[in-house]
């Protein structure tokens, strides 16, 4: 009876009657549909604040029909267990004991810091397809991020540093990732640093990775018949040749970057030995340089570290990177590679080095 009355009472009051707002909208704006979480979320609020609530009302301000807000009123209720009830005297709907609908949807703090980050990446991708929606999706969490810290999300991006993005790669990010799922072929327009004009590549897009701070393109290149990293900095164009392909096995993927140490891959296998002075042991225990890596304790604080590695040139540049406070012990060509090196180095500062 309760349930028939309620109903009953649904279409008696007018959208423009008084004491029945509709809801607020910025001047001149066009209500757009929500989808049915939006309008539970909506009728939630409203019951919440104590503001009066009809079907009649919430369907002229959302234009959409009585009976949809009637199912959403009744949604609300009967799945998920909210105390409303139909106040014959105020003519409204009203919740009989405090309800919290969101009890599940509130995030703790580390989530919020992560949605702050996230939110500032995907904005970078601006009115790509992939970017308008992530963009959306974090809108509508975001709603929820006050209720879980007592700093707002404004006030955590004035205390959180994050990197400048390069615009060169972020043009064709989403663009990338989704060739990637569903499995088109593209051609690219590619500038090597050392080719005097661009270059056309047909390619079969893997796989985004983001290497040495920067993120690189995994695809097969059937002219080259094999895979082959791209860097995003250096696409200028990208263009559908209309086939699609069958991707590789997800164990293929893992197993061509797994020995690389950077965005170079390479398809030898290298068991690099290298000694650390007591100086830098500290920090590549703090930050494994690899997955692989293996370390063995020697006297004073020096360790031995060994790396299982499919080229060695990301690694190299490493070794130089840190000075004296790395030996190279194995494999051979990386320590000539390493020794040549520093007999460059040393001509370029002889007048210093003699001065020593």
């Amino acid at each position: 009876m309760e349930k028939a009355n309620a109903i009953r009472g649904l279409a008696r009051p007018r959208a423009d009657a008084p004491g029945h707002p509709s809801p607020t909208l910025p001047p001149g704006a066009k209500p757009a549909a929500p989808a049915a979480t939006s309008r539970l979320i909506l009728l939630h609020q409203r019951l919440a604040a104590g503001q009066p609530v009809t079907a009649a009302a919430l369907a002229s301000g959302l234009e959409m029909s009585p009976r949809t807000m009637k199912r959403d009123i009744e949604r609300l209720r009967d799945t998920h267990h909210a105390p409303i009830a139909w106040d014959a005297t105020l003519k409204t709907y009203r919740y009989t004991a405090p309800f919290d609908l969101l009890t599940g949807l509130r995030l703790d703090a580390d989530e919020t810091i992560a949605l702050v980050l996230a939110a500032g990446t995907f904005a970078a991708w601006g009115d790509s397809p992939l970017g308008r929606s992530l963009t959306a999706a974090l809108t509508k969490i975001a709603r929820f991020a006050g209720q879980a810290v007592s700093l707002p999300a404004s006030e955590l991006r004035a205390v959180l540093h994050q990197p400048e993005t390069d615009d060169r790669e972020n043009r064709h990010f989403a663009r990338l990732l989704d060739d990637i799922v569903a499995h088109r072929e593209i051609t690219l327009t590619y500038q090597k640093p050392e080719a005097p004009r661009p270059e056309r590549r047909t390619v079969r897009p893997l796989h985004l990775a983001h290497l040495e701070h920067r993120w690189m393109l995994v695809a097969e290149d059937p002219s080259r018949a094999g895979w082959r990293n791209f860097l995003l900095s250096r696409i200028e164009a990208i263009a559908p040749t209309g086939n699609v392909f069958a991707p590789p096995p997800p164990a293929r993927l893992r197993a061509y970057l797994a020995g690389s140490l950077g965005r170079f891959t390479g398809t030898a296998d290298h068991t690099v030995r290298l000694r650390f002075t007591a100086t830098a042991a500290r920090y590549v225990r703090e930050r494994p340089w690899h997955a692989s890596q293996t370390i063995s304790d020697l006297p004073d604080g020096v360790i031995e570290v060994t790396l299982r590695l499919n080229n060695l040139i990301d690694v190299q540049r490493r070794i130089l990177a840190n000075g004296h406070h790395i030996a190279v012990l194995a494999p051979p060509e990386l320590r000539a590679s390493i020794a040549t090196e520093i007999a460059l180095l040393t001509r370029t500062y002889a007048p210093e080095i003699a001065s020593l």
